[in-house]
């Protein structure tokens, strides 16, 4: 048997090099955050394309919630989970998007329009 197999077979070594794998992908990931800050954020309007699902509880929540299929203003398609009252495709829903400055954009639901108003 070579060095290498009984190395890399002793349980000790396995776990150490599995906690220092997370370690470093832990660390790239909070300087990727650090290197990619939030440039701005706006109010926009995504439309609803597809009702995927309804009445889920997917977070194990109080409410229920639907899955469903937004068109964003960048022309790009995120799927949210919303609460009620559920949408139908065509209706504007009220987003969030964070831009970041390598290019690219979050997409979250306005929670407190959506409570106050709705699906638009």
């Amino acid at each position: 048997m070579n060095i290498w197999n009984s190395w890399a077979t002793n349980h000790r070594n396995a776990r150490a090099l599995g906690a220092a794998g997370v370690m470093l992908l832990a660390i790239l990931s909070m300087l990727s955050l650090r290197c990619n800050p939030m440039v701005g954020r706006e109010s926009v309007l995504g439309l609803v394309l597809v009702i995927e699902a309804e009445n889920l509880r997917p977070f194990d929540g109080p409410e229920p919630l639907s899955r469903v299929l937004i068109a964003t203003p960048d022309s790009s398609e995120i799927r949210m989970f919303l609460p009620p009252p559920v949408p139908r495709p065509g209706d504007f829903i009220r987003l969030n998007a964070e831009h970041y400055q390598k290019g690219n954009t979050e997409y979250f639901l306005d929670e407190e329009i959506w409570r106050l108003e709705g699906p638009q």
